[in-house]
């Protein structure tokens, strides 16, 4: 009988408290606070390009208005492409007075400053044919695809200034 009433006496296992997932232990609060400095700064960064950019969105919002005007001739549309490109080459390069040169220097500049090639194949009297009087070009549409397709690639591909500044010898 003495063995049962040993056996009658025993209780389960206590077993301890779950462990509590609050409050964190300071490695957690470490991690924590380094995750959102880091997601804070990408988030600052995303928002700074997203802005920085807004000039390269609207000048090509109105390069791709260009081919919908059907009111404009195929000359008057070339004007206004070059329009475009010197409002967009003064937002992205507001110290280098480039819209300033001449059409050529003004070319060849933003074939500097693009690695893709651009502005290839371009009629030797490009300055006469766009703001000459009466000009007109034998492939004008020809010529007005190109530059479109050329200015498309410079607006969304040109390089920085800080980039440009750093291509360039002292």
């Amino acid at each position: 009988m003495m063995q049962a009433d040993s056996l009658a006496q025993l209780r389960d296992i206590q077993l301890p408290e779950p462990i509590s997932w609050w409050p964190l232990a300071p490695g957690w609060w470490v991690l924590i606070i380094l995750a959102t400095g880091i997601f804070g700064w990408a988030g600052l960064q995303l928002i700074k390009r997203y802005r920085a950019n807004l000039y390269r969105r609207q000048a090509a919002l109105k390069l791709g208005q260009i081919t919908t005007q059907p009111d404009f001739t195929s000359n008057q549309k070339l004007v206004l492409v070059f329009e475009i490109l010197k409002q967009t080459i003064n937002s992205a390069y507001p110290e280098k007075n480039v819209s300033s040169r001449d059409i050529t220097r003004f070319v060849e500049f933003l074939q500097l400053s693009c690695n893709v090639p651009i502005f290839e194949d371009l009629p030797a009297d490009l300055n006469s044919i766009l703001y000459g009087k009466d000009a007109t070009v034998q492939n004008s549409n020809e010529l007005l695809e190109k530059l479109l397709v050329s200015a498309a690639i410079w607006i969304k591909k040109h390089h920085s200034q800080s980039k440009l500044e750093a291509m360039t010898p002292c």
